[in-house]
């Protein structure tokens, strides 16, 4: 009986302390701060270097630490053996003049060194919250944003495992500043939401977010090629205004080709782009480049990236080419007479080669009788005659733009735009996958807990407190 009563206290106790602990212990991370360096100063009050057979050196203030070839450094005079720890024993760690908590690993990379961070996974959330957002914004899309940025680097942690660290600090990951980007507001964020992420069918879900959805959230598949079913396009349930809830970027034919060129798409010098597909939102899926040297259709993603996506914000976006408005070749080809085609397409075509002013353009609109005058002006200047027309491609000559109120299916929609110099007019910025920002704070702006937000964009996916 007694035999009975013990373990019958033990394991009431065991329960009681199991459940005062609540979840298993905060995951840690490791970011790369520096990759591949031969050199860098690292400064606390009191520092300690060790390598893994155990040398270790003590040291004070600023250190620089020097590449000794192959997997070794100098610290302070004395070399250590890769990989190195290293501690501050009182206060922060500063690397190259940046504070940071946790320690420091060197770890040998191609006959130098990297510089890596590890710590807490909710103290590295506190380094990234300040440049995803605003802290003056709602508390819940900043609730809402701890728990996303958490559940992505936990579910990407060892994406860069093979170089022996698990994220890297830029935007091929997620940008990390370590304390000087934490802020006491966001910091009660990441405190609050302790613990709290995303979970798909049992695993970690990719919780991919963005600035700025331009209204319509993205399908994964249609940017990376994954087919993830939490991460489908879903309608912003709020309008809202953003920095770039309008933008515009103009770039010629000619560096469209180089810019591709270097991303591995030759095509040459571009002077005409059709887009083959639209998604819901009227984002841009699939667009045709067709060049001096041959013509591809690829994905408005890699177009972005291509051309560079500070400047190619999103993939809402329509496309003209000179100046020359979607209406201006559509409606002068409406208007020529059907005996006058040969006449009509060099029209036609010297009008999407910016042959005419905008002026030309409006008068020929409103006096249909001046286009013949205005024809042989613009054949004069260019040295042809109408006898010889330049040689046209048989399609559809109207230019693409889309209605942004009325989402689209995903359908293709003929056109596009023919030129030298084209013009990018678009909504949002970024990629579009998961949780719009700016979404998100119209939402929490409308009373929508950061629990609600989360759901919303992550569709069938469970929340849950890990630790």
């Amino acid at each position: 009986m007694k035999s009975f009563f013990r373990m019958f206290v033990l394991s009431a106790l065991l329960v009681f302390v199991m459940w005062g602990a609540g979840y298993a212990a905060e995951p840690q991370i490791s970011v790369a701060l520096a990759q591949n360096i031969s050199s860098c100063t690292i400064k606390a009050s009191s520092l300690t270097f060790y390598d893994a057979s155990g040398k270790q050196v003590n040291a004070k203030g600023t250190i620089t630490v020097k590449s000794g070839g192959g997997s070794k450094v100098i610290v302070g005079g004395k070399t250590l053996s890769l990989p190195v720890t290293v501690k501050s024993n009182k206060g922060l760690l500063y690397f190259d003049d940046r504070p940071y908590r946790g320690i420091l690993m060197l770890i040998h990379s191609n006959n130098s060194f990297t510089a890596v961070n590890k710590l807490s996974i909710d103290d590295y959330v506190k380094g990234i919250l300040k440049m995803e957002v605003n802290p003056n914004w709602p508390t819940e899309v900043l609730r809402a944003q701890a728990i996303t940025a958490r559940t992505y680097a936990l579910a990407e942690r060892g994406r860069h495992g093979n170089a022996g660290f698990d994220l890297c600090n830029t935007d091929h990951c997620i940008p990390y500043r370590g304390v000087n980007a934490e802020d006491p507001i966001l910091t009660k964020a990441v405190e609050s939401t302790k613990g709290m992420v995303l979970y798909y069918q049992g695993k970690l879900a990719l919780t991919f977010f963005h600035s700025d959805s331009g209204g319509y959230t993205s399908d994964v598949q249609s940017v990376w090629g994954s087919d993830i079913p939490y991460l489908k396009p879903v309608q912003e349930p709020f309008s809202y205004q953003s920095p770039y809830t309008s933008w515009s970027f103009e770039i010629s034919g000619e560096e469209i080709g180089k810019r591709l060129s270097r991303a591995g798409i030759n095509v040459g010098t571009v002077y005409e782009i059709n887009t083959v597909k639209l998604g819901p939102g009227d984002r841009v899926e699939l667009i045709e480049v067709v060049g001096s040297n041959g013509r591809k259709t690829i994905k408005s993603h890699d177009l972005r990236m291509a051309l560079g996506a500070k400047e190619l914000k999103s993939t809402i976006f329509t496309v003209s080419a000179d100046g020359t408005s979607a209406l201006s070749a559509r409606n002068i080809a409406e208007s020529q007479p059907k005996n006058e085609e040969s006449a009509g397409s060099t029209l036609i075509a010297l009008t999407q080669e910016g042959a005419f002013t905008t002026d030309e353009l409006l008068d020929m609109l409103l006096h249909p009788e001046k286009k013949e005058e205005y024809l042989q002006k613009a054949l004069a200047r260019k040295g042809k005659s109408a006898a010889s027309p330049r040689p046209q491609q048989k399609k559809d000559p109207k230019l693409l733009w889309p209605q942004w109120d009325s989402p689209a299916e995903n359908s293709a929609k003929p056109g596009g735009a023919r030129g030298s110099v084209f013009v990018f007019q678009g909504r949002g910025w970024g990629h579009g996958v998961g949780m719009s920002q700016w979404g998100a704070k119209a939402m929490a702006e409308k009373g929508w807990t950061a629990e609600k937000i989360v759901k919303y964009y992550y569709p069938g996916t469970e929340l849950r407190r890990i630790y």
